[in-house]
């Protein structure tokens, strides 16, 4: 299969994506410009942040803002399908990160 039919990309100036993009790899650039014009990243199922241990502004801002955006899907209620946040670190405490996002599951390997 070629990219940009069901797995695509987006960085800043080049996208291979078509309508039938189910999986999207982006930067953290691109994500939060998608959460600028839609809030509620409508039609998104699933969100994997890979090497959260790397401090960013543009990360920590990715991370806050994914995490209200949870927070006012619990407050919503079972309207609609919830939104799956997956962080991931080989270094950073994962206790840490579970209290920051309200307690949730973590897996450790």
């Amino acid at each position: 299969e070629r990219v940009g039919s069901t797995v695509g990309y987006s960085i800043r100036g080049e996208s291979k994506t078509s309508p039938e993009t189910c999986l999207l790899f982006c930067t953290t650039g691109i994500l939060l410009r998608r959460l600028e014009e839609d809030p509620h990243l409508a039609g998104v199922s699933h969100v994997l942040v890979d090497e959260v241990h790397e401090r960013t502004l543009e990360g920590d801002f990715l991370l806050l803002t994914l995490r209200r955006l949870l927070i006012e899907q619990e407050e919503r209620g079972g309207d609609g399908p919830q939104l799956k946040v997956c962080l991931m670190s080989a270094t950073m405490d994962g206790e840490v990160l579970a209290g920051y996002f309200n307690h949730c599951p973590r897996v450790s390997f």
